[in-house]
């Protein structure tokens, strides 16, 4: 086996690892370990006291290390909360090449054109930019304009950002924990990774996940990410409704929310709870809706929307998911996880996912025209603000 790496996904219900690597010949994922512990210190997907969060990530990693026997050294770390952000621009920069012919180099160079300016990035970091479309010499659009001669490179390119404080912040908590961060990967696009299919993000598709207090949405096109949204809300609002409608503990309402099952059988109880749960998903889909609406795909993507998370849990989510967005919708699995293994349930997702970036990092990086800034160097820009 070779390229083994470590997935985290620190969330606020849990946290989650991954070790995993590559199958040889036949390809797909090869799952050596996998732990998962409540976790403490994060709200809204966001570190809130970090010493707990480092404490519950060393608790996950060394039950990982246990299961494999392999030390865990260093990880791929997912960034979710509504701390990530995206911004679309355009650059345009002459070919610089005697015979005219585009290079990485350009394609480098009109990239960086196209970077937002200083007050668009105030108080945030790229994570991860990408090129989505090529244009040479106002005539040829293509995704890779690699070998085209021409005298004009213009590119229409995704960034796609993080708030320093919070990124910087959950950078600390996993160096606490003794954890080297490989790289920090959006949630969202990791999630997708894991659940789409090669051919749904060419066509068009969304991933929906439904955490414990973020719902996350990324949207992929012709194989590349084209807009992601999070929201503060997540399963955990639906659980403290049904808590407050039925006066009862949070631990019934959490059960009842995922079994529909009562004490006592009573069709007005059961006609509540659906009340209860459909005015929160109601309005956790109207801001899905809007936000397709707002970057045109609005009942526009043949591939539908995924669901993942605890919320792909929820009894008839799928069938909501169509009747509110009018799309295909359907409950997540994760594609590359062999079958009947525990980790083909989109609750592992994220982690699942960290672990196919990490392992597709050079792939996507020569054919698509990814960037990641963040890698060494941001890691280090942060441990030098650390007093």
């Amino acid at each position: 086996m070779r390229n083994i790496v470590f997935g985290l996904d620190i969330g606020s219900r849990s946290i989650k690892g991954v070790l995993a690597g590559k199958k040889e010949g036949e390809g797909g994922l090869k799952i050596l370990a996998a732990a998962e512990v409540p976790s403490e210190g994060m709200r809204r997907g966001m570190v809130a006291r970090k010493e707990r969060v480092s404490g519950k990530i060393k608790e996950m990693v060394r039950e990982v290390s246990r299961l494999s026997g392999i030390p865990v050294k260093s990880a791929y770390v997912a960034f979710g909360s509504s701390a990530l952000g995206f911004h679309k621009s355009r650059g345009r920069v002459a070919v610089s090449r005697a015979d005219g012919e585009v290079s990485p180099v350009e394609i480098e160079r009109v990239l960086k054109q196209a970077r937002p300016q200083t007050q668009a990035l105030l108080n945030r970091e790229v994570l991860d930019t990408y090129g989505l479309n090529y244009v040479v010499d106002s005539d040829i659009s293509t995704k890779d304009p690699s070998g085209i001669k021409g005298e004009n490179l213009e590119v229409e390119a995704l960034f796609i950002t993080a708030l320093q404080k919070p990124l910087k912040e959950m950078i600390e908590a996993v160096e606490e924990a003794g954890l080297a961060v490989e790289d920090i990967i959006p949630a969202p696009l990791a999630a997708a990774r894991a659940l789409l299919s090669k051919r749904q993000r060419e066509v068009g598709a969304a991933v929906l996940d439904i955490g414990a207090e973020t719902t996350s949405l990324a949207i992929f096109e012709d194989d590349l990410p084209y807009s992601l949204s999070v929201q503060a809300v997540g399963s955990n609002h639906i659980t403290n409704d049904i808590a407050l409608g039925f006066q009862m503990p949070l631990q019934e309402a959490e059960r009842i929310k995922l079994t529909a099952d009562f004490p006592e059988d009573s069709n007005h109880a059961k006609r509540k709870f659906v009340d209860i749960v459909e005015a929160r998903l109601e309005d956790m889909f109207e801001s899905v809706q809007t936000h397709l609406k707002k970057v045109g795909r609005a009942g526009l993507l043949p591939g539908g929307v995924v669901i993942a998370g605890g919320g792909a849990r929820l009894g008839g989510i799928a069938d909501f998911a169509k009747d509110s967005l009018k799309l295909p919708a359907e409950a997540g699995k994760c594609l590359e996880v062999d079958q009947g293994h525990k980790l083909k349930d989109p609750l592992w997702a994220v982690a699942v996912g960290l672990c196919l970036t990490a392992l597709d990092e050079e792939r996507i990086g020569k054919i698509r025209g990814r960037q990641s800034p963040l890698k060494q160097k941001l890691v280090s820009w942060f441990k030098s603000l650390i007093p």
